[in-house]
Order: structure tokens, then sequence, then C-alpha cells
């Protein structure tokens, strides 16, 4: 694909997050998504076949986007617990930019063929792979004790998936105080005495 049409490809995606952000996947218009992108409605049908191509496409994007964007960020920081920290906050953000569009199109599973829920699971995979090779780095260097890796990770990943809740929970802002390096100490620290 040439660089023009790959260019114009990702302007139609980056307009529908913005049009599933607003109104779902069910009353998200091609002609919308068309309109954002600054195209004609004809335009976008050069480049996907159906609405349910686009939002397919457009959470691999978001996918590629996001593992692309943690993996930047968190290999510029030098330590376990800057890493650590580092993904917190880049999650946090990600989740923060694309709450509406998480909200309202990511657990609609059911417009999504079966290739496309494999791809996601191999996105999974890598965030797994990646945070596993930064656990596993901290055990090496003595910066983390002597603990299995993969449950150190799975433990870490659902602490990162959950992180958004202090938000959930206390909307009003009582919680603002814990940050993600409160977190993250708390986990190298530990729960014991």
């Amino acid at each position: 694909m040439s660089e023009l049409k790959e260019k114009r490809r990702t302007e139609i995606i980056e307009a529908s997050m913005k049009v599933f952000s607003e109104c779902g996947f069910y009353h998200g218009k091609v002609e919308d998504i068309a309109k954002e992108a600054g195209i004609g409605k004809g335009t976008v049908y050069e480049y996907f076949g159906s609405k349910k191509e686009i939002f397919q496409e457009m959470l691999m994007y978001m996918m590629e986007a996001y593992i692309e964007g943690a993996k930047g960020t968190v290999l510029r920081e030098e330590g376990i617990r800057n890493r650590l920290i580092a993904i917190l906050n880049y999650h946090s953000r990600f989740i923060d930019i694309h709450a509406h569009l998480i909200e309202r199109t990511f657990f609609h599973f059911e417009n999504i063929l079966k290739e496309v829920k494999q791809y996601i699971q191999e996105m999974n995979k890598q965030i797994f792979d990646f945070t596993l090779q930064i656990i596993t780095e901290g055990i090496e260097t003595g910066e983390l004790g002597d603990i299995d890796n993969k449950t150190a990770t799975i433990i870490f990943l659902g602490l990162m998936n959950s992180s958004h809740l202090k938000t959930v929970i206390a909307n009003d802002g009582s919680l603002d105080n814990i940050g993600n390096e409160d977190i993250v100490d708390m986990i190298l620290k530990g729960l014991g005495k």
C-alpha cells in the first residue's frame, strides 16, 4: 500500500475512534466517520468493506499503539521500580484518553470476528511477555526477591488493569492522593510485616 493510501487509512481509523467513542458501535455511522475524516462515504468503502471491518481495524490499531507506546515509555526507564511506575502511568493515561471509546466498544466483542479476537489475544500475550521480561530482569538484578516471575506478572497485570478503580470508587477525588508510585512501592515492600 502506498504511503498516501496508508495515511488515508490511518485517518479513517482515527476518525472512527472519535465516532465510536461518542456514539458506540451500533449508533456510529460510516457517514459520520467519513465526515470526521474529511472525506466522502464512498472513499471510506475504498479502504474498508463495512463498518464492522473499520471497527475491527480500529481495535487492532489501538492495541498496537498501546503496546508500542508502553514499550517505548518503559524502556526509557532504569530499574524495576521506575519501569513499573512508568507502565502504570502509561496505562492510566491511555485509559483516561480513551475511556469513552473503551467503555463503548471494547466490551462488545460480539461484533468481532474470530480472527480479530485471536489477534487481540496475541496482543495480550505480548503485553504479558513484555511485563514478564521486566519482572524477570528485576529478579536477575536482585531488585526483586526470589519470586515466581509468572505469578508476579499475573499479579502486576491484574493490579494494572484495576488501577483505575480509585476513580470509579471515589470519583470525588478523595483517593487522588494515591499515586502509581504508592502502588508500586506497596508491591515492592509487600503487604506483610
